[in-house]
């Protein structure tokens, strides 16, 4: 029978999430040169899954929003170059190479990740003895004072560890709880008896998959419906097309608040195109593109462009209806109606960060504020609680918590969310979250030492 080890080891950081945006924190690291501070510091990886690296990013069948070589930049560093070399003959790596200016499926992305932590994850423990703790959860956190006490659970044990900076990036998710509170903040609600799913699920699904989920749902006679105007919902769009305009789909309605903004690499080929932007609030000042935070891009893209044209999408003879709200009443109104009807609300409004259960030093829970896109957070990804409190040591900046805009960075002054993306990840969030735990790890009287053995060994 497995006993609870409630012995407290101390760190100096946690890294909890192996996926992207964690690998991302690693791979600043390596660059940064930050390695030995980290291990002398103590420094443990904790990830609840077996294989590493992706994190769901390779069960969604969509393409991605950027190209492959954007990926593959990740990977290209003088200190990764030694480490990574066997992907040279990745057949993974290979086809992105070949493909490098065209956006690939996510699922391929996924793998590359997945084989660039087989490399890197064993490395850092042979040569830093930077341990990595698989089929590990974290199940609470607690701030206590200027660190953090974790508990860890692995195979019906439980551990206790206490770390300076904690780098929390365990995924996003979707639930009809935080539909509701979006819906309502525009002034409508959700009927008690809606069928609702969320973008997350639908589009993990295979063609036949998605077909026998929701081909049903077209007997009811009620619209279906695609709720936001992110990536994720013109990707719901066009899957839900592909899927079911065999089985009689003819329409589709996108409701969503912000206009539907496209991306383009100039102002002139913004024009070309005939898309309509404001020069003053839409072009970064920096990269000068247009809606470059905000836009819709390549697979996205087109189908946005499509939408926009009322034109059948993705090549088939199903269009969008568009439903913008303006804060009119006759919108809401019809919005209201279309909820109250619909044979099926899809929820593509975004994310928010799967985390533990968080509490105060008295026990008392603890609650992260959010903004609309993710959460209340600085460029290093430190959150505010809800009392307004920085809490400094801890890191979210992946799926669900998103990269606030940084003017240095530039953005479209018309873009109000937050920022994702495997590239972000891996440059401008996990670097100013790096530079936050060496600058702790620093202070005067540190004391930390590295956890004699992974939860697993106390069973």
């Amino acid at each position: 029978m497995a006993r609870n080890d409630l012995s407290e080891s101390t760190l100096g950081c946690l890294i909890g999430g192996a996926g992207p945006a964690g690998l991302g924190f690693l791979f600043n690291a390596i660059k940064r040169g930050a390695l030995e501070q980290l291990a002398q510091a103590g420094t443990i990886i904790v990830d609840a899954g077996t294989e590493l690296g992706a994190g769901k990013l390779g069960d969604y069948q969509i393409i991605a929003n950027s190209v492959s070589d954007v990926f593959l930049d990740c990977l290209r560093d003088p200190l990764l170059a030694p480490i990574l070399a066997p992907l040279q003959a990745s057949p993974t790596f290979r086809h992105l190479k070949l493909n490098s200016q065209e956006a690939p499926a996510l699922p391929i992305v996924g793998q590359l990740f997945q084989q660039a932590a087989g490399l890197v994850l064993p490395w850092l423990e042979r040569q830093y003895g930077i341990p990595t703790w698989r089929q590990t959860r974290i199940t609470e956190v607690t701030c206590e004072g200027s660190s953090y006490v974790v508990w860890l659970e692995q195979a019906g044990a439980i551990r206790r560890v206490r770390t300076s900076s904690l780098v929390l990036n365990l995924g996003g998710k979707q639930t009809r709880h935080s539909f509701e509170e979006s819906i309502q903040a525009m002034g409508l609600q959700l009927p008690q008896s809606a069928s609702i799913d969320s973008s997350d699920n639908l589009l993990r699904l295979q063609p036949e998959a998605l077909r026998q989920r929701y081909r049903a749902r077209l007997k009811d006679g009620g619209p279906i419906c695609v709720v936001g105007g992110s990536h994720s919902a013109f990707s719901a769009l066009d899957n839900l097309a592909s899927a079911l305009h065999h089985d009689g789909l003819r329409e589709l309605t996108l409701v969503h608040r912000s206009p539907i903004r496209l991306f383009y690499e100039t102002a002139a080929e913004a024009l070309a195109a005939g898309y309509a932007f404001d020069p003053l609030q839409d072009i970064c000042p920096i990269s000068k593109r247009v809606n470059r935070s905000g836009g819709l891009r390549y697979r996205a893209h087109e189908i946005g462009r499509q939408v926009l044209a009322g034109q059948g999408i993705g090549g088939t003879p199903v269009k969008v209806k568009t439903l913008q709200l303006d804060g009119s009443a006759e919108q809401l109104a019809n919005a209201q109606t279309l909820f109250d009807s619909a044979a099926l609300l899809v929820q593509g409004m975004g994310y928010q960060p799967v985390v533990p259960e968080l509490r105060c030093q008295d026990g008392r829970p603890l609650t992260l504020r959010t903004l609309r896109g993710g959460l209340d957070s600085d460029a290093a990804g430190s959150p505010l609680d809800q009392h307004g409190q920085r809490l400094k040591g801890l890191h979210l900046f992946g799926l669900g918590s998103g990269l606030a805009v940084d003017p240095r960075l530039g953005s479209e002054a018309s873009f109000s969310g937050r920022i994702y993306g495997v590239w972000q990840f891996h440059n401008d969030a996990s670097r100013e979250a790096l530079e936050s735990v060496l600058e702790r790890l620093d202070k005067p009287g540190a004391a930390f030492r590295q956890p004699a053995s992974p939860v697993a060994e106390h069973a």
